[in-house]
């Protein structure tokens, strides 16, 4: 079999490095979302709401408002401030009510917004106003659907229930009087194809959010990173011992490893010193080997069992690794045990 496994040196030089060119860019392609629906909210001083049980992200685009999180921590957020949370935690915000007085946002949204107009969601922009009295906060808002890559990553895995982050990490108080801008375009002439423009513009933004935390935290996140890769990566290479039959693809295995196929490739090969195929080819041989040995198969049917569409593929394949024929290596390891 191959020496697959890094060594401990070599773990330490592979250690992720969140400051090398490509590395935050590599990780915030892999969260993507497939839907969002950006909409705006107004919030009045009387009056506030609560999310749960959704992905969402707030953007603070004029005023203030307070949240309250899940470890009971209460912020105040002012332009620019954001927060994100990509496992639908509880968070609520207010203006100057009391938190513990907030509608879901199920209600909120149902009282404010009509039907999705297309099959994608919402080609119009989406406008809450909530609360009663002057309103206090006006927040760029996103209920989101990540895709399965995303969800399954180690680094979104890592955060904080409700992640919350000040303009002054972000820079989106630079962006949001755009955004608004776009929304206001939007409604006065709307054309069709915003909701495709809708989850792009809350990409833009939770990518915005995840670049400052990832900079911010680099060396617990990249151990993180390390760990997670490192666990997901065994736990495929085990996979792929067990089930050499299996017809892989690149896509099929990145997917398992919870990585995009570029990012999968590469960290393979820096672990392993090989590729994900010719470790799989050695992992096929390797299967072939034990069933020569320890069974009478006929060879056209251990070609099946270890992954060969073929049995002369499996000749070839077999000869090329082993330098010899299938019968003959399984007549001379009969003959080693005796």
């Amino acid at each position: 079999m191959l020496g697959v496994m890094a060594t401990s040196s070599q773990k330490r030089l592979l250690r992720s490095d969140l400051t090398a060119p490509g590395v935050t860019s590599g990780i915030l392609a892999d969260v993507r979302l497939v839907g969002a629906s950006l909409a705006r909210f107004t919030l009045r001083e009387r009056g506030g709401f609560a999310m749960r049980d959704m992905p969402y992200m707030f953007v603070v685009a004029e005023g203030t408002c307070r949240a309250g999180l899940p470890d009971g921590r209460r912020v105040r957020l002012g332009p620019g401030d954001a927060l994100l949370a990509l496992g639908g935690a509880v968070s609520r915000l207010v203006v100057k009510d009391d938190l513990a007085t907030c509608t879901d946002m199920g209600e909120v949204w149902q009282a404010n917004a009509a039907p999705p107009t297309s099959t994608e969601g919402y080609e119009r922009p989406v406008e809450i106003d909530w609360g009663e009295g002057p309103v206090g906060c006006v927040l760029l808002g996103s209920a989101m659907t990540p895709s399965h890559l995303a969800a399954s990553l180690p680094i979104i895995a890592a955060l904080p229930p409700v992640l919350f982050m000040r303009a002054d990490q972000t820079r989106l108080n630079l962006w949001t009087q755009s955004f608004t801008q776009m929304l206001d375009a939007e409604c006065a002439h709307p054309s069709d194809g915003f909701a495709a423009i809708s989850t792009v513009s809350a990409q833009f933004l939770l990518a915005q959010i995840l670049r400052a935390h990832l900079a911010d935290n680099a060396p617990a996140l990249a151990d993180v990173l390390d760990k997670g890769r490192s666990r997901a990566l065994a736990k495929l290479m085990r996979q792929l011992q067990r089930h050499p039959e299996r017809q892989w693809t690149l896509a099929g295995m990145a997917r398992d490893a919870g990585m995009s196929r570029t990012a999968f490739a590469e960290y393979f090969g820096q672990a392993t010193g090989t590729t994900p195929f010719r470790y799989l080819a050695a992992c096929r041989i390797d299967r072939a080997g034990q069933l020569l040995q320890d069974t009478d198969l006929p060879v056209a049917d251990i070609a099946g069992r270890c992954g060969y569409r073929s049995e002369r593929a499996f000749r070839a394949a077999f000869v090329q690794a082993r330098q010899t024929r299938p019968l003959a290596f399984r007549k001379a390891r009969r003959a080693q045990s005796g």
